[in-house]
């Protein structure tokens, strides 16, 4: 799975969210602790400050301090603790040179003497017998504490967030994978193959099992649902179309009969125009209902679109010049093949061509147009016509459908549905867009 899906997954945010607690509690907790010990430990390094004060305050006189601090400073460590006292007379006596300051007293190693600590002091200042004394403790203590508790951060927040982490993403991912079938069957569904389930789960009661049964049962009612809208259909189509045949029948053999030039032979053809245009309609939903039910029985085998445009192109083109338009071919000079039924193909590119020639006007250009565009290729009818509204051309794939404008113009209102139908058969894309001016109907199928 790519990283940028997992970072838009809601189960891997949602364990990222728990790692970033986890963490958060982990260093409130530790920061609480530290700063605890380091108040004691600051607490207990002043209380030996102020113990170390007053051993020294029995002396009375410059000289007896003197004698004190020299005697504790050679004793003491100056990388540890510092005793130094600054006499009256600016005499320096310890383990270290001591010089005051406005920030309190800066503290330097003797010349020759043992080196100082490189942590710093904790000094307390004193004036005592006429001199300054002052006693400073190492703040390494404290140093080493931040150390600890810094080992102790890594030692255990590092490990706890990189399992949490680890554990999160492996149950994300899991979930994530159940949520992708999800989406992938809904996409499925949203195409149009009611017949897409999601895989059943057994031994699963979760929420994503749970909706994944309730999307089943949703998709087998809406398919059983089409599948008898389409049976309903189909049939009625098929029944009435006999009759209206056989109607059509005996109104060619009335006219048969009737004198040429007469009121009767001229509603006799009216009524022929009719019934054979009801036939047509019927014919035209019987074939819709039958493709997209699947019932339709129809070979596939590569077909070479542009050689049918060929075809096509050089059928219609007397037709339109006919009709004041001129039909213009841009084809590619050798084959262009795609996995389909080349007469259903044809019966598509003709109809595109028919409703270009019906609904455009006089002095209008079509263009009948087969393209290579990497994997897929490309089949395009555009016009230089009025074109369709925006809003308009999802509704004119439906049947029956018809613009207010193409009312007065012969048709049913079935051919772009067709084209569809055939498009969907095929797995081809269909889509209308603005020419600037007129309109394009472009089919993209994926090359054989």
């Amino acid at each position: 799975m790519a990283l940028g899906g997992l970072a838009g997954s809601t189960p891997v945010r949602q364990a990222v969210g728990i790692v970033a607690v986890v963490a958060v509690v982990n260093l409130v907790t530790l920061g609480l602790a530290y700063l605890g010990l380091r108040a004691a430990t600051e607490e207990a390094l002043r209380a030996n400050l102020a113990q170390n004060v007053a051993g020294f305050q029995v002396a009375v006189t410059p000289r007896a301090l003197e004698i004190l601090v020299a005697a504790e400073a050679d004793a003491a460590d100056p990388a540890s603790r510092v005793f130094v006292y600054i006499a009256p007379d600016g005499r320096v006596t310890g383990n270290a040179d001591a010089k005051l300051s406005r920030d309190g007293v800066e503290i330097h190693p003797r010349p020759e003497g043992r080196p100082l600590s490189t942590d710093g002091y904790l000094p307390q200042i004193e004036p005592m017998a006429g001199g300054i004394l002052v006693i400073a403790e190492s703040r390494t203590p404290l140093t080493r504490l931040r150390e600890t508790f810094l080992t102790l951060l890594a030692m255990s927040l590092v490990p706890t967030v990189l399992i949490a982490l680890g554990a999160g993403a492996v149950i994300a991912a899991r979930a994530r994978r159940r949520v992708d079938r999800i989406e992938a069957t809904l996409a499925r569904l949203g195409e149009g193959a009611l017949d897409a389930r999601i895989p059943a789960e057994p031994g699963r009661h979760d929420d994503l099992a749970r909706i994944g049964v309730r999307i089943n049962k949703m998709a087998a009612a809406q398919e059983a649902a089409t599948s008898a809208l389409r049976q309903v259909s189909a049939d009625i189509a098929h029944d009435l179309k006999t009759p209206l045949q056989r109607m059509a029948a005996l109104l060619h053999d009335l006219r048969g009969r009737l004198e040429e030039g007469g009121e009767e032979a001229a509603l006799a053809d009216r009524a022929i125009a009719e019934s054979e245009g009801a036939v047509a309609v019927f014919q035209a939903l019987l074939q819709i209902a039958q493709i997209e039910g699947g019932g339709a029985r129809v070979e596939m085998a590569p077909v070479d679109l542009a050689a049918l445009a060929r075809g096509l192109g050089e059928l219609y083109a007397p037709s339109a010049e006919d009709e004041g338009r001129r039909l213009r071919l841009d084809l590619p000079e050798g084959a262009v093949t795609v996995e389909g039924n080349r007469s259903l193909l044809g019966q598509a590119m003709s109809n595109l061509l028919e409703n270009a020639l019906r609904h455009t006007p006089e002095g209008s250009e079509i263009t009948l147009r087969v393209a290579r565009e990497g994997e897929a290729v490309l089949l395009e009818v555009a016009d230089t016509g009025h074109g369709i509204p925006e809003a308009e051309r999802e509704k004119v794939l439906r049947r029956l459908y018809r613009l207010e404008r193409s009312r007065t113009t012969p048709g049913h209102g079935l051919g772009l549905s067709l084209v569809a139908a055939i498009a969907g058969f095929h797995g081809a894309e269909l889509s209308l867009a603005d020419n600037a001016p007129g309109l394009r109907v472009s089919l993209r199928f994926r090359a054989a």
